[in-house]
Protein backbone atom coordinates (compact mmCIF):
# COMPACT_ATOMS: atom_id res chain seq x y z
CA UNK A 1 0.00 0.00 0.00
CA UNK A 2 2.92 2.33 0.70
CA UNK A 3 3.77 2.19 -2.99
CA UNK A 4 0.53 3.99 -3.90
CA UNK A 5 1.24 6.81 -1.47
CA UNK A 6 4.79 7.37 -2.68
CA UNK A 7 5.09 10.89 -4.20
CA UNK A 8 6.87 9.39 -7.21
CA UNK A 9 3.69 7.43 -8.01
CA UNK A 10 1.92 10.78 -8.40
CA UNK A 11 4.41 12.58 -10.58
CA UNK A 12 5.94 9.72 -12.52
CA UNK A 13 7.15 10.72 -16.01
CA UNK A 14 5.40 9.49 -19.21
CA UNK A 15 3.98 7.93 -21.22
CA UNK A 16 1.52 10.77 -21.71
CA UNK A 17 -1.81 11.18 -23.45
CA UNK A 18 -2.08 10.33 -27.15
CA UNK A 19 1.09 8.25 -27.15
CA UNK A 20 1.33 4.67 -28.39
CA UNK A 21 0.82 3.31 -24.88
CA UNK A 22 -2.35 5.38 -24.45
CA UNK A 23 -3.89 4.10 -27.70
CA UNK A 24 -2.82 0.53 -26.95
CA UNK A 25 -4.65 0.75 -23.62
CA UNK A 26 -7.83 1.90 -25.40
CA UNK A 27 -7.57 -0.93 -27.96
CA UNK A 28 -6.92 -3.39 -25.13
CA UNK A 29 -10.03 -2.10 -23.31
CA UNK A 30 -12.25 -2.74 -26.33
CA UNK A 31 -10.79 -6.21 -26.91
CA UNK A 32 -11.18 -7.20 -23.25
CA UNK A 33 -14.74 -5.85 -23.14
CA UNK A 34 -15.78 -7.78 -26.26
CA UNK A 35 -14.05 -11.00 -25.14
CA UNK A 36 -15.63 -10.95 -21.67
CA UNK A 37 -19.03 -10.25 -23.25
CA UNK A 38 -18.69 -13.14 -25.72
CA UNK A 39 -17.56 -15.50 -22.95
CA UNK A 40 -20.62 -14.55 -20.90
CA UNK A 41 -23.16 -14.84 -23.74
CA UNK A 42 -23.99 -18.48 -22.99
CA UNK A 43 -23.78 -18.08 -19.22
CA UNK A 44 -26.82 -17.77 -16.97
CA UNK A 45 -28.31 -14.40 -16.10
CA UNK A 46 -27.18 -14.95 -12.52
CA UNK A 47 -23.55 -15.41 -13.60
CA UNK A 48 -23.64 -12.30 -15.77
CA UNK A 49 -25.16 -10.32 -12.91
CA UNK A 50 -22.41 -11.47 -10.52
CA UNK A 51 -19.72 -10.33 -12.98
CA UNK A 52 -21.41 -6.95 -13.51
CA UNK A 53 -21.86 -6.34 -9.77
CA UNK A 54 -18.24 -7.37 -9.11
CA UNK A 55 -16.98 -4.80 -11.64
CA UNK A 56 -19.23 -2.14 -10.09
CA UNK A 57 -17.97 -3.01 -6.59
CA UNK A 58 -14.38 -2.69 -7.81
CA UNK A 59 -15.13 0.78 -9.23
CA UNK A 60 -16.68 1.95 -5.95
CA UNK A 61 -13.77 0.56 -3.91
CA UNK A 62 -11.28 2.17 -6.29
CA UNK A 63 -13.07 5.51 -5.95
CA UNK A 64 -13.05 5.28 -2.15
CA UNK A 65 -9.34 4.46 -2.28
CA UNK A 66 -8.78 7.51 -4.53
CA UNK A 67 -10.49 9.68 -1.97
CA UNK A 68 -8.20 8.30 0.72
CA UNK A 69 -5.21 9.15 -1.48
CA UNK A 70 -6.57 12.64 -2.16
CA UNK A 71 -7.11 13.27 1.55
CA UNK A 72 -3.64 11.99 2.42
CA UNK A 73 -1.69 13.68 -0.35
CA UNK A 74 -3.68 16.70 -1.45
CA UNK A 75 -5.16 17.96 1.80
CA UNK A 76 -2.46 16.92 4.25
CA UNK A 77 0.92 16.57 2.50
CA UNK A 78 0.00 18.69 -0.54
CA UNK A 79 2.31 16.59 -2.71
CA UNK A 80 -0.01 16.49 -5.71
CA UNK A 81 -1.87 19.41 -7.32
CA UNK A 82 -5.42 18.18 -7.76
CA UNK A 83 -8.34 20.22 -9.08
CA UNK A 84 -10.61 20.48 -6.03
CA UNK A 85 -13.31 22.16 -8.11
CA UNK A 86 -13.99 18.91 -9.96
CA UNK A 87 -13.08 16.46 -7.18
CA UNK A 88 -16.52 15.26 -6.07
CA UNK A 89 -18.04 12.28 -7.95
CA UNK A 90 -20.66 14.40 -9.73
CA UNK A 91 -19.51 14.03 -13.34
CA UNK A 92 -21.64 12.26 -15.92
CA UNK A 93 -19.25 9.28 -15.75
CA UNK A 94 -19.45 9.23 -11.94
CA UNK A 95 -23.20 8.69 -12.17
CA UNK A 96 -22.38 5.07 -13.04
CA UNK A 97 -21.76 4.37 -9.35
CA UNK A 98 -25.25 5.55 -8.39
CA UNK A 99 -27.28 4.43 -11.40
CA UNK A 100 -25.89 0.90 -11.70
CA UNK A 101 -27.51 -0.41 -8.46
CA UNK A 102 -30.85 0.98 -9.67
CA UNK A 103 -30.45 -0.89 -12.96
CA UNK A 104 -29.62 -4.11 -11.10
CA UNK A 105 -32.05 -4.09 -8.19
CA UNK A 106 -34.93 -1.67 -8.79
CA UNK A 107 -38.32 -3.40 -9.05
CA UNK A 108 -40.09 -0.52 -10.78
CA UNK A 109 -39.84 -1.32 -14.49
CA UNK A 110 -39.92 2.29 -15.71
CA UNK A 111 -37.12 3.38 -13.37
CA UNK A 112 -35.17 0.22 -14.21
CA UNK A 113 -35.47 0.91 -17.95
CA UNK A 114 -34.34 4.50 -17.40
CA UNK A 115 -31.27 3.35 -15.45
CA UNK A 116 -30.36 0.64 -17.96
CA UNK A 117 -30.75 2.96 -20.93
CA UNK A 118 -28.71 5.68 -19.22
CA UNK A 119 -25.89 3.18 -18.64
CA UNK A 120 -25.69 1.92 -22.22
CA UNK A 121 -26.05 5.34 -23.87
CA UNK A 122 -24.74 8.30 -21.86
CA UNK A 123 -22.45 6.37 -19.51
CA UNK A 124 -20.97 3.92 -22.02
CA UNK A 125 -20.16 6.49 -24.67
CA UNK A 126 -18.90 9.09 -22.17
CA UNK A 127 -16.73 6.46 -20.53
CA UNK A 128 -15.18 5.62 -23.89
CA UNK A 129 -14.71 9.26 -24.91
CA UNK A 130 -13.08 10.04 -21.56
CA UNK A 131 -10.53 7.30 -22.18
CA UNK A 132 -9.21 9.74 -24.78
CA UNK A 133 -9.83 13.27 -23.52
CA UNK A 134 -10.22 12.66 -19.78
CA UNK A 135 -6.80 11.13 -19.40
CA UNK A 136 -5.29 13.95 -21.46
CA UNK A 137 -7.06 16.49 -19.26
CA UNK A 138 -5.37 15.12 -16.15
CA UNK A 139 -1.95 16.17 -17.50
CA UNK A 140 -0.74 13.00 -15.81
CA UNK A 141 1.41 10.07 -16.82
CA UNK A 142 -0.23 6.76 -17.69
CA UNK A 143 1.79 5.31 -14.81
CA UNK A 144 0.94 8.02 -12.29
CA UNK A 145 -1.82 7.33 -9.78
CA UNK A 146 -4.40 9.70 -11.25
CA UNK A 147 -3.59 8.75 -14.83
CA UNK A 148 -3.91 5.07 -13.98
CA UNK A 149 -7.13 5.64 -12.00
CA UNK A 150 -8.71 7.64 -14.83
CA UNK A 151 -8.02 4.97 -17.44
CA UNK A 152 -9.08 1.96 -15.35
CA UNK A 153 -12.18 3.73 -14.04
CA UNK A 154 -13.47 4.74 -17.47
CA UNK A 155 -12.47 1.44 -19.07
CA UNK A 156 -14.79 -0.40 -16.68
CA UNK A 157 -17.56 2.17 -17.18
CA UNK A 158 -17.33 1.30 -20.88
CA UNK A 159 -17.00 -2.47 -20.40
CA UNK A 160 -19.96 -2.97 -18.04
CA UNK A 161 -22.65 -1.55 -20.41
CA UNK A 162 -20.95 -3.34 -23.30
CA UNK A 163 -21.41 -6.65 -21.47
CA UNK A 164 -25.04 -5.75 -20.76
CA UNK A 165 -25.71 -5.16 -24.46
CA UNK A 166 -23.73 -8.02 -26.04
CA UNK A 167 -25.01 -10.65 -23.59
CA UNK A 168 -28.53 -9.25 -23.95
CA UNK A 169 -28.68 -8.86 -20.16
CA UNK A 170 -30.39 -5.59 -21.01
CA UNK A 171 -32.45 -6.01 -24.15
CA UNK A 172 -32.39 -2.47 -25.55
CA UNK A 173 -35.82 -1.45 -26.83
CA UNK A 174 -36.46 1.53 -29.08
CA UNK A 175 -39.00 3.02 -26.65
CA UNK A 176 -36.55 2.92 -23.70
CA UNK A 177 -34.70 6.00 -24.93
CA UNK A 178 -37.26 8.42 -23.51
CA UNK A 179 -36.72 7.00 -20.03
CA UNK A 180 -32.95 7.21 -20.29
CA UNK A 181 -33.08 10.80 -21.52
CA UNK A 182 -35.52 11.74 -18.75
CA UNK A 183 -33.08 10.41 -16.16
CA UNK A 184 -30.22 12.25 -17.84
CA UNK A 185 -32.29 15.45 -17.78
CA UNK A 186 -32.92 15.12 -14.04
CA UNK A 187 -29.25 14.46 -13.28
CA UNK A 188 -28.13 17.33 -15.53
CA UNK A 189 -30.49 19.75 -13.78
CA UNK A 190 -29.15 18.72 -10.36
CA UNK A 191 -25.49 19.03 -11.38
CA UNK A 192 -25.94 22.32 -13.27
CA UNK A 193 -27.76 23.77 -10.27
CA UNK A 194 -24.85 22.70 -8.06
CA UNK A 195 -22.37 24.20 -10.55
CA UNK A 196 -24.23 27.53 -10.68
CA UNK A 197 -24.30 27.78 -6.88
CA UNK A 198 -20.71 26.69 -6.22
CA UNK A 199 -18.97 27.97 -9.35
CA UNK A 200 -17.69 24.45 -10.12
CA UNK A 201 -17.81 22.74 -13.50
CA UNK A 202 -18.81 19.12 -13.01
CA UNK A 203 -20.49 18.89 -16.40
CA UNK A 204 -17.26 20.12 -18.03
CA UNK A 205 -19.08 22.94 -19.77
CA UNK A 206 -16.97 25.99 -19.22
CA UNK A 207 -13.55 27.62 -19.37
CA UNK A 208 -10.67 25.22 -18.95
CA UNK A 209 -12.61 22.23 -20.25
CA UNK A 210 -13.15 23.30 -23.84
CA UNK A 211 -10.81 22.87 -26.79
CA UNK A 212 -10.67 23.14 -30.57
CA UNK A 213 -13.80 24.32 -32.33
CA UNK A 214 -15.76 24.03 -29.06
CA UNK A 215 -13.53 26.62 -27.45
CA UNK A 216 -14.08 28.99 -30.38
CA UNK A 217 -17.86 28.62 -30.02
CA UNK A 218 -17.64 28.97 -26.23
CA UNK A 219 -15.77 32.26 -26.53
CA UNK A 220 -18.19 33.73 -29.08
CA UNK A 221 -21.67 32.92 -27.79
CA UNK A 222 -23.69 33.78 -24.68
CA UNK A 223 -23.24 31.42 -21.72
CA UNK A 224 -26.87 30.25 -21.90
CA UNK A 225 -26.51 29.43 -25.61
CA UNK A 226 -23.32 27.54 -24.92
CA UNK A 227 -25.03 25.53 -22.15
CA UNK A 228 -27.83 24.63 -24.55
CA UNK A 229 -25.30 23.57 -27.19
CA UNK A 230 -23.43 21.26 -24.81
CA UNK A 231 -26.61 19.69 -23.41
CA UNK A 232 -27.75 19.11 -27.00
CA UNK A 233 -24.42 17.41 -27.78
CA UNK A 234 -24.87 15.14 -24.77
CA UNK A 235 -28.40 14.26 -25.89
CA UNK A 236 -27.42 13.67 -29.53
CA UNK A 237 -24.59 11.40 -28.40
CA UNK A 238 -27.03 9.36 -26.33
CA UNK A 239 -29.61 9.23 -29.15
CA UNK A 240 -27.05 8.15 -31.76
CA UNK A 241 -25.63 5.48 -29.42
CA UNK A 242 -29.12 4.18 -28.60
CA UNK A 243 -30.28 3.87 -32.19
CA UNK A 244 -26.95 2.41 -33.28
CA UNK A 245 -27.39 -0.38 -30.72
CA UNK A 246 -31.06 -0.88 -31.64
CA UNK A 247 -30.15 -0.97 -35.34
CA UNK A 248 -27.38 -3.54 -34.88
CA UNK A 249 -29.64 -5.74 -32.74
CA UNK A 250 -32.40 -5.47 -35.36
CA UNK A 251 -30.07 -6.59 -38.14
CA UNK A 252 -28.75 -9.49 -36.07
CA UNK A 253 -32.26 -10.68 -35.23
CA UNK A 254 -33.39 -10.23 -38.82
CA UNK A 255 -30.53 -12.41 -40.03
CA UNK A 256 -31.71 -15.10 -37.61
CA UNK A 257 -35.26 -14.79 -38.90
CA UNK A 258 -36.54 -13.21 -35.68
CA UNK A 259 -38.67 -10.15 -34.99
CA UNK A 260 -37.03 -7.22 -33.26
CA UNK A 261 -39.55 -7.84 -30.47
CA UNK A 262 -38.41 -11.42 -30.05
CA UNK A 263 -41.48 -13.03 -31.69
CA UNK A 264 -41.25 -15.80 -34.27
Amino acid sequence: MKFFYDPDWFNRPGPWAFTLEHFLFIIFTVIVGVLISLLLRKKSEKTIKIVLISLWAFIVAFEIFKWNVIYTRVFIDETYPYDIETMLPLHSCSMFMYIFPIAMFCKNQIIKKAANNFLVTVNMIMGFITLFVGFAGKHASLFSFFGFHTLIYHAIIFIVPLIMVITNYYDVKKEDLKYGLALFGILTFIVLTFDSVTGCDYMYFYDGHTFGVFRFIYENVHRSIWTLIVVTCYILTAVITHYLIVGIKYLLKKNKGESIYGES
